[in-house]
C-alpha cells in the first residue's frame, strides 16, 4: 500500500458521547493523504462498535483487550504510523478542516522544524476562550519551564526526527506525558506553534486533565524542577514550591508575595546568564510575562501594583501595548 502523508493517531477510552464528531473532523479534513489510527484501550461504553461501524479505507482500528494507559498506546501508534508526519488527535476535541493541511505544509516548508502545534477555541465553558501560545522555537523552550505551551492534541511531529533521537513517551508517567516529553524534545529539536486557531478543545467533566488533575501537577512539578537543576539555581523546597505556584498562575496580592515573585525570577535569569539554557531575549520575555501576571493580579487589591510591575529590571524591554498599561494603570487608580 501507498504510505500515506500523515498518520493521525487516536487513542480512545471510553470516549462517548463526543468519538464520532471527533472522528468525523478527521475524515472530513481538507487534505486526505492520511490514515487514522484509533486504538481502542479496553472501552467498555460502547465506543468499540462505533469505531466498527465506520467504513472509512483511511481508518485503521487497532483494539487492545486489556487498558494499557496512555503512554503506551502513544508510543503503539508511533510504531504503527506509516506517514512522514504523526498527528495526535483526543477523542473528545475536533479539528478544523484545514488542520492537517496546514501543519503538513509548514512542516514541508520548514525543515528544521520537527513539531508543530497550534492554537486552539475551547468547547464546554460558559465564555469561549482562545487559547494562544508562543510560536518559535526559542519562546517554546523558554515556556517549558513554567508550563507545555503545546496543546496535545493538536500536535503535528516529523516521525523521523523522533525516531532517530529516540523520543518516545515515557511509560513510567502516568499523567502529563506529553509535557514531560516535549520539554525533553525541546532540548534536542525545535518545536513551534501556528498562529491559529485550528482545534476545537472541549472542557468537560470526564476529561483526563480533570480526573487525574493531582498526578498531572505530580509529574508536571518534577518536569519544572529537572529543569530548574539544568540552571543550577540550588533551588530549595519553598522555591520549588514557589515556581509552581508562579507556573499555575496562583498568586497573591500582597506586597510581599509579589517581592517574592519578583526575587525569584530575577534569580531565575542570573542563573541562565551563566548557564545559557536558554535564548537571552526569549527567556525574559517568558519570564516578563510571569511578572506581569503576577502584578496585573494583585491591581484590584494592592495600589503598589503597577510601581512594583513598571521599577522591576524584570518589566524592561517588555512589548506591552499602551492599552495594556493603561487598564492596569486605570485599575489601580480607581478600583471598583
Amino acid at each position: 500500500m501507498t504510505k500515506p502523508l500523515i498518520s493521525v493517531v487516536m487513542p480512545v477510552h471510553n470516549g462517548l458521547p463526543y468519538l464520532n464528531q471527533a472522528i468525523e473532523s478527521v475524515l472530513s479534513q481538507s487534505l486526505g493523504d492520511f490514515e487514522l489510527i484509533c486504538i481502542d484501550d479496553a472501552s467498555s461504553d460502547g465506543s468499540a462498535a462505533v469505531l466498527a461501524a465506520i467504513q472509512d479505507p483511511r481508518l485503521r482500528l487497532v483494539r487492545n483487550r486489556k487498558q494499557s494507559g496512555l503512554a503506551m498506546v502513544l508510543n503503539r501508534g508511533l510504531r504503527l504510523a506509516r506517514g512522514k508526519y504523526w498527528a495526535r488527535m483526543d477523542a473528545d476535541d475536533v479539528s478544523l478542516p484545514r488542520r492537517l493541511e496546514l501543519q503538513a505544509l509548514f512542516l514541508e516548508r520548514h525543515s528544521e522544524i520537527s513539531l508543530v502545534g497550534a492554537w486552539a477555541k475551547t468547547i464546554g465553558l460558559p465564555k469561549e476562550q482562545v487559547w494562544k501560545f508562543p510560536l518559535a522555537a526559542e519562546a517554546i523552550k523558554a515556556e517549558l519551564l513554567f508550563n507545555s505551551p503545546l496543546i496535545h492534541s493538536s500536535v503535528m511531529l516529523r516521525r523521523e526526527d523522533f525516531q532517530r533521537k529516540g523520543l518516545r513517551y515515557d511509560k513510567t508517567v502516568e499523567h502529563a506525558q506529553d509535557y514531560e516529553l516535549w520539554e525533553r524534545a525541546a532540548q534536542k529539536l525545535q518545536l513551534a506553534n501556528l498562529p491559529k486557531v485550528l482545534l476545537r478543545y472541549r472542557i468537560h467533566a470526564k476529561q483526563i486533565g480533570r480526573a487525574h488533575g493531582a498526578g498531572q501537577a505530580r509529574t508536571a512539578a518534577d518536569v519544572r524542577a529537572r529543569q530548574l537543576e539544568r540552571l543550577k539555581l540550588g533551588a530549595t523546597k519553598r522555591g520549588l514550591l514557589l515556581h509552581d505556584q508562579i507556573s499555575t498562575w496562583k498568586f497573591s496580592t500582597n506586597t510581599s508575595f509579589l517581592r517574592r515573585v519578583e526575587s525569584w525570577l530575577t534569580a531565575i535569569e542570573r542563573a541562565n546568564q551563566s548557564t545559557r539554557q536558554y535564548e537571552t531575549a526569549a527567556f525574559h520575555a517568558a519570564l516578563e510575562r510571569r511578572w506581569w501576571a503576577a502584578c496585573r493580579s494583585a491591581t484590584m487589591h494592592n495600589r503598589d501594583s503597577w510601581r512594583l510591575y513598571s521599577s522591576s529590571v524584570l518589566a524592561h524591554n517588555a512589548e506591552r501595548s499602551g492599552v495594556e498599561k493603561a487598564v492596569f494603570w486605570a485599575k489601580v487608580q480607581w478600583p471598583r
